[in-house]
């Protein structure tokens, strides 16, 4: 394995999966939060599903985003090396989409799927992160072959 383009790789997936995720999260999917933030709500008796912003933490104010960083560097990290030790090098496009739906299919629709059985958190929310899911990691598995195209070629 190329560790240097593994690296680049990791972070180049890592900046976007931080990126998308502040986009669909904190802006297109931000105002159907809100009536599951604590609080009262204005709309309806809806449960504190979300913390709202600003209260995370009282005594460590950085922890929520600490562990969404960590998270998110963590998903980036084994979403590329898994990638890198499945390159076929037949087309990187096609092959990019296939990992991100295999990607999806693995991690993004079961937790989605089994969280409307067992939490509280409303249908729609969940079906908009299976969507926004299957989207990001269309994206970031594209990302991953575009950055390995070369190298495929060679190997295959």
């Amino acid at each position: 394995m190329n560790v240097k383009r593994f690296l680049i790789a990791a972070v180049v997936v890592f900046v976007i999966l931080v990126a998308y995720e502040f986009v669909i999260h904190g802006v297109i999917l931000s105002n159907m939060y809100k009536p599951y933030t604590e609080g009262p709500s204005l709309t309806r008796n809806a449960p504190n599903l979300f913390l709202s912003p600003g209260s995370t933490s009282r005594a460590y104010p950085f922890l929520f985003h600490i562990a969404i960083f960590v998270g998110d560097l963590l998903f980036a990290f084994f979403f590329t090396y898994i990638f890198t030790r499945g390159v076929e090098g037949k087309g990187w496009l096609g092959e990019g989409l296939r990992y991100g739906v295999l990607v999806w299919g693995l991690a993004i629709l079961p937790l989605n799927v089994g969280m409307y059985s067992w939490s509280q958190m409303p249908g729609k929310i969940l079906m908009w992160w299976i969507i926004f899911g299957l989207i990001e990691c269309l994206i970031l598995g594209s990302v991953c072959a575009a950055l390995y195209k070369k190298e495929a070629a060679t190997a295959g």
